[in-house]
C-alpha cells in the first residue's frame, strides 16, 4: 500500500511539474481515479460514499448551470459552506465557471464578512443554505441543469485570516502556489513513513478543520484528495460525533488545531481524578511503558500502545488512527507526551494565511515530537531568523499578495511573519511567542508572555491568557483566568492557589504582577486562539469584565466552607420551580423534591433533561444517582460539567 501510494504521488508530481502549474492542472490530475473513493459521510445509521467520478460529474453540470447563471465574470463568487461534498463541487465548479471563489470565514461576524465582500464586489454567494451576507444567494442544489458552454478555467483564489483580531485581511492564491505546497510531498513523504500509514488498506482524513481556513484547506483537502484518499465529513462538531466518527468510519488521520487535543485531554484527566489516585498512577505508569516502547521502535511500539492503552484509545478515537497534527497556536507538552503516549502520534506544524503549511515536526518517536518544535522548512521555502528573533518566510508557496483593510499589498520575496522564533541544534524550528505581544518589564528588559504562559497548566480554566495591561504610565505583566460561573467554589480557590504557586517559581524578573478572573470569553467563536489584542479591545470596550483575585478570594471567605456556587444554585432552583410550577421560595437547599413536594416521575425527568440541557451535559443529570435536592443536584453539576 505505502508503495502503491509513493508510485502515485511521484506520478502526479512529475505530472504537475510538466503542466501550467494552474488550478485546471491540479483539477485534472485530482479527478483521474474516478474509482477511488473521495468521500464518506454517515446520517447516524449508514456510511454513504462519493468516488471522485461521481463528484465530477456534478462539479461539471454545476459549472455549467452556474455559467449559464452568472457568465464568467473572472471576478470573485463567495462560497459559503462548512465542509461537505458541496463544497468541493462548489469550489471547483466556480473556478471552472470563469469565477474565482472567496472561501467565506462561516464563523467571522457577519459585519466583517459583509466588508470584505464589498472590499472584493462579490454580487453572488453559494451555499447549500440561505445567507444572511449581502449578496444574491445562489443555492447549489438548483445549479442542476447542464448547459453546454466554451470558457476558461480561472486561477485564482481568496481566502481571509482566522480574524483573532477582527481586523479585515484577504491573502490571494494562485495555482502556481497552490501547486508549490502539493510538490511539498514528496519530500514529506519520504521524511515521515506516518503520513502514508493506512489501516484495514485506506487511508481516511477527518474533514475537522474548515476548508475556509489555510490549515483545513492546504493540509486536509489539497494534500490527501490530490493524492485520491478519502475525506471522512461529520454531521456537526459535537465532541461525541467527532470520537464517534473517528470510531464508525476507521479514521486513519486527523489534523486539528490545539483547541480540540487540549479539549480531550482535560476531558481523560477529570475522568481518571473521578476514578482515584489509584487509577490515575496505573495510567501515568502505561504511558511511561508505551513511551519507551514507542522510542525504540515507533510503528510497532505505536501499535502496542493502542493495545496497551485500550480501555482509553476504544473510548477516545480507535485503534485506526495513525498520524496526527496540531497547529494554528501554542500546544501544551503534556498534551502532546499523552496523545503520543498512548499512540497517536501527534505531529506539531506551523503555517499561516498568508503562507500557507510551510513546516511540520516529522520525526517518529515521542521524545523528539514532545521537545514541542515545528519542524524544519517544506522545500518550497526558506526560513530566516532575523536580529530581533522573528522568522521571516520565502518562498513559492506563499500567497502573492494580500489586502488589508482595503489596501492592495504584493508579497514581494519575502514576509515577516512577526512569530518569535529558535532553530535547535537539529534544525527543527520552536515557536516563542509573537513580537508583537512582548512587554518591557520593571526593569526594562523585554518579556515574552507566551513563554511565562507556557509555565501554566489550569485544567478548571475554561482559557488564559498573559498579557501587559497598561495602567496610567505603564504595561502591567497580568494573567487573566477566563472560568465557568458555575465551577465549585473550592476549585476557584485551588485554582487561584495553583497561579500563586506556579509564578513564584519564574524568575523575579518574569513573574505576573496582576491575576484576574472573568466569566467572559477570551477569543470570538470565529478564533481557533486567544488574540491578546483582541482580549485588550474588550477591556476598553468594557465587554470583558475582570474580578481580581484578591476580591474573588474575600468573596469565597464570605461563603460558608462547603457551600454550593451561589450562582449556580440561583439557576438550578429557577428551573426545577419552572417545572414544577411552584415559587422558588419554596425550595430549600435540602428540600426533597419527590418527597416534600409530590413530584411525580414525568416531572422528575423534565427537571433531569432541562438540566442537562442548560449545563450542556450528556443525557440526563443524575438519574439514578439520588439526586432528590437542589444541593444534590449542583454537586453533581460541578462534579461533570
Amino acid at each position: 500500500m505505502k508503495k502503491m501510494i509513493r508510485q502515485l504521488v511521484n506520478k502526479n508530481c512529475a505530472d504537475l511539474e510538466q503542466s501550467n502549474k494552474d488550478f485546471e492542472a491540479i483539477y485534472k490530475i485530482m479527478f483521474r481515479l474516478t474509482d477511488n473513493v473521495l468521500a464518506e459521510t454517515n446520517d447516524g445509521y449508514e456510511i454513504q460514499k462519493y468516488t471522485y467520478g461521481d463528484v465530477q460529474k456534478r462539479i461539471e453540470t454545476t459549472s455549467a448551470a452556474l455559467h449559464a447563471r452568472i457568465g464568467a465574470t473572472h471576478g470573485y463568487v463567495g462560497l459559503e459552506m462548512e465542509n461537505c461534498v458541496e463544497w468541493i463541487v462548489a469550489f471547483w465548479a466556480i473556478l471552472r465557471s470563469g469565477n474565482k471563489p472567496y472561501l467565506v470565514n462561516c464563523r467571522h461576524p457577519k459585519t466583517l464578512s459583509d466588508g470584505i465582500l464589498n472590499t472584493l464586489n462579490i454580487q453572488y454567494v453559494v451555499s447549500n443554505r440561505p445567507t444572511e451576507l449581502n449578496a444574491e444567494y445562489i443555492d447549489i442544489n438548483t445549479l442542476t441543469e447542464a448547459v453546454p458552454f466554451e470558457g476558461e478555467f480561472e486561477n485564482e483564489i481568496a481566502l481571509s485570516t482566522s480574524a483573532t483580531t477582527l481586523k479585515e485581511t484577504i491573502c490571494f492564491y494562485t495555482g502556481k502556489e497552490i501547486a508549490a505546497q502539493l510538490l511539498n510531498t514528496k519530500g514529506v513523504l519520504k521524511e515521515s513513513e506516518g503520513l502514508s500509514a493506512f489501516y484495514h488498506g485506506e487511508i481516511k482524513q477527518l474533514a475537522f478543520l474548515p476548508f475556509y481556513h489555510v490549515f483545513g484547506l492546504f493540509a486536509v483537502y489539497f494534500w490527501y484528495t490530490y493524492f485520491g484518499r478519502i475525506l471522512v465529513f461529520m454531521r456537526d462538531y459535537a465532541p461525541d460525533t467527532i470520537l464517534t466518527t473517528c470510531r464508525k468510519h476507521e479514521v486513519t488521520h486527523i489534523f486539528a488545531v490545539p483547541m480540540l487535543w487540549h479539549t480531550i485531554e482535560k476531558k481523560l484527566l477529570k475522568q481518571l481524578e473521578q476514578k482515584g489516585e489509584k487509577t490515575q498512577k496505573k495510567f501515568q505508569k502505561g504511558i511511561r511503558i508505551c513511551t519507551a516502547l514507542q522510542n525504540v521502535c515507533p510503528t510497532l511500539g505505536a501499535k502496542l500502545a493502542k493495545r496497551i492503552m485500550r480501555e482509553v484509545t476504544d473510548q477516545l478515537f480507535g485503534p485506526s488512527v495513525q498520524f496526527c497534527i496540531t497547529g494554528g497556536s501554542y500546544i501544551k507538552t503534556s498534551t502532546l507526551e499523552l496523545f503520543n503516549g498512548i499512540g497517536y502520534p501527534l505531529h506539531n506544524g506551523y503555517g499561516m494565511s498568508e503562507v500557507g503549511i510551510t513546516s511540520a515536526d516529522l520525526r517518529n518517536r515521542p521524545k523528539e515530537l514532545n521537545q514541542n518544535t515545528v519542524g524544519k522548512p517544506f522545500t518550497c521555502v526558506t526560513y530566516e531568523i532575523q536580529q530581533d528573533g522573528t522568522l521571516c518566510i520565502g518562498g513559492d508557496s506563499m500567497c502573492h499578495a494580500r489586502m488589508i483593510d482595503g489596501e492592495y499589498i504584493p508579497t514581494g520575496a519575502r514576509l515577516e511573519t512577526g512569530d518569535v522564533m529558535e532553530c535547535n541544534e537539529s534544525g527543527q524550528y520552536i515557536i516563542q511567542g509573537r513580537m508583537g505581544d512582548v512587554v518591557i518589564g520593571e526593569n526594562g528588559e523585554n518579556i515574552n508572555p507566551d513563554t511565562i504562559e507556557k509555565q501554566f497548566a489550569l485544567p478548571d480554566a475554561l482559557q488564559y491568557v498573559v498579557l501587559g495591561i497598561p495602567q496610567e504610565s505603564e504595561e502591567v505583566l497580568s494573567m487573566i483566568v477566563a472560568i465557568h460561573p458555575y465551577l465549585a467554589l473550592e476549585r476557584m480557590q485551588q485554582l487561584m492557589e495553583q497561579v500563586y504557586a506556579i509564578n513564584e517559581t519564574l524568575p523575579m524578573t518574569s513573574r505576573i504582577r496582576k491575576f484576574y478572573v472573568t466569566y467572559d470569553e477570551l477569543a470570538p467563536k470565529t478564533a481557533i486562539k486567544v488574540g491578546r489584542k483582541y482580549v485588550l479591545r474588550g477591556l476598553e470596550n468594557d465587554t470583558i469584565h475582570l474580578i481580581p483575585f484578591s476580591e474573588l478570594s474575600q468573596q469565597l471567605q464570605e461563603i460558608p466552607k462547603g457551600e454550593v456556587n451561589p450562582q449556580l444554585v440561583a439557576t438550578v432552583r429557577r428551573i426545577v420551580a419552572e417545572v414544577l410550577g411552584i415559587d422558588e421560595t419554596e425550595l430549600g437547599l435540602d428540600t426533597h423534591i419527590i418527597l416534600d413536594l409530590d413530584t411525580d416521575s414525568l416531572q422528575y425527568f423534565e427537571i433531569l433533561s432541562r438540566l442537562a440541557a442548560e449545563f450542556d451535559l450528556q443525557g440526563t443529570v443524575g438519574e439514578n444517582e439520588g439526586t432528590d435536592t437542589i444541593r444534590e443536584f449542583c454537586k453533581y453539576i460541578e462534579e461533570h460539567i
